[in-house]
C-alpha cells in the first residue's frame, strides 16, 4: 500500500495539465512587408511589430506540444504549435516579433490575442479568448465567439465581431463593420465614411464623426442605440423603433407611425443634409445627441 508521503511525491513529480513544458527562443529572416501566419490552439499570443527584417518567437510551449514549426520563406512565415490528437488543451504562451510592415494572420481555438505596432493588415480569429489590436494597422479583421474584441487603432478599415462578448473600437476612422449577438458595441473617436453596426441583445454607442456623404447604419433587436455626433454634422436621418422610445436632441421629436401600432419613426436633416444615417430597433430605445 502506498503511504501518503509516497503519493505526495508521485503527484509532485507529475507535470500539471496544461503546464508549460518547453521554453522557446527562435528567429527566422523575413521581408519587411511579408505575411506572418500564426497558429496556436490555446494560451496567449502576443504579436509586436519591430524594425528588424526577421520573425522572432519566444515563450513556452504547453504540456502536450511536441514542437514549434517556424518555417516558410521571406515572403511568408509560418509559426505553428505542433501537437498530436486534440490540441485544444495545449496552453502555450507565445510572443512573436514581426517586421512592422507585415500582414499578420492569427488563428486559435482558445488563446487570448494581442497585437501592437503592426502597420499591415491584421486578421485574428479565436473561439474562446479576447482579442486586442492597437497602434495603426492598415486594416483589422477580428472575430471571437466567446470573448471581447477591442480595437484601438487608426486603421482605414475595421471589421470586428463577437458572439458572446463586447466589441469596442476606439480612435478608428474610414470604414467599419462591427457586430455582436450578446454584448455591447461601442465605437468612439475618428471620422467615418462608412459604418455598419449590428447587435441582437446589446447596447450600441456611436460617438464619432461622419465624413461628407458618409453612410451610417445601425440595427438592433433588443438593444438600445445612442448616437452622439459633432455639432454641425450634415446628415439625413431615418429612425424607427417598433416598441422603444426615441429621444432626439438634434431635431424634431418622433411620432407614431400609426395609431394602431406602437411603432415610432423619425425623419429629418441637419446641416443641410448629406450623410445618410439609418437606425432601426425592434424593442430598444434610441437617443440622438450632440457629441460633447
Amino acid at each position: 500500500m502506498m503511504t501518503r508521503t509516497t503519493i505526495a511525491l508521485v503527484l509532485a513529480a507529475m507535470p500539471a495539465a496544461g503546464a508549460a513544458q518547453d521554453r522557446i527562443n527562435r528567429t527566422r529572416p523575413a521581408d519587411v512587408d511579408g505575411t506572418v501566419h500564426i497558429d496556436s490552439p490555446a494560451g496567449s499570443i502576443r504579436v509586436i511589430g519591430w524594425d528588424r527584417a526577421e520573425v522572432a518567437v519566444s515563450g513556452t510551449l504547453g504540456h502536450g506540444a511536441y514542437g514549434l514549426d517556424l518555417s516558410g520563406d521571406k515572403r511568408r512565415t509560418t509559426v505553428e504549435v505542433e501537437s498530436e490528437g486534440n490540441p485544444h488543451g495545449i496552453h502555450s504562451d507565445l510572443e512573436v516579433r514581426v517586421p512592422a510592415g507585415s500582414d499578420v494572420v492569427i488563428e486559435s481555438y482558445g488563446a487570448s490575442i494581442s497585437v501592437s505596432e503592426v502597420k499591415g493588415t491584421v486578421t485574428a480569429e479565436t473561439v474562446n479568448g479576447d482579442i486586442r489590436v492597437g497602434e495603426a494597422p492598415r486594416e483589422v479583421r477580428a472575430e471571437s465567439v466567446n470573448g471581447g474584441v477591442t480595437v484601438s487603432a487608426r486603421g482605414g478599415r475595421v471589421q470586428a465581431e463577437s458572439v458572446n462578448g463586447a466589441v469596442t473600437v476606439r480612435g478608428a476612422g474610414g470604414e467599419i463593420g462591427a457586430s455582436t449577438v450578446n454584448g455591447p458595441l461601442s465605437v468612439t473617436g475618428g471620422t467615418f465614411a462608412r459604418a455598419r453596426l449590428e447587435t441582437v441583445n446589446g447596447r450600441v454607442l456611436f460617438e464619432a464623426g461622419l465624413a461628407r456623404g458618409a453612410s451610417l447604419e445601425v440595427e438592433t433587436v433588443n438593444g438600445a442605440v445612442e448616437l452622439a455626433l459633432p455639432a454641425g454634422t450634415a446628415a439625413d436621418f431615418a429612425v424607427t423603433t417598433f416598441s422603444g422610445d426615441i429621444r432626439n436632441e438634434l431635431g424634431p421629436p418622433a411620432r407614431r407611425a400609426s395609431r394602431h401600432t406602437t411603432e415610432k419613426e423619425l425623419t429629418f436633416s441637419t446641416g443641410g443634409g448629406g450623410a445618410s444615417v439609418r437606425v432601426e430597433t425592434l424593442s430598444g430605445g434610441i437617443v440622438l445627441r450632440r457629441h460633447q
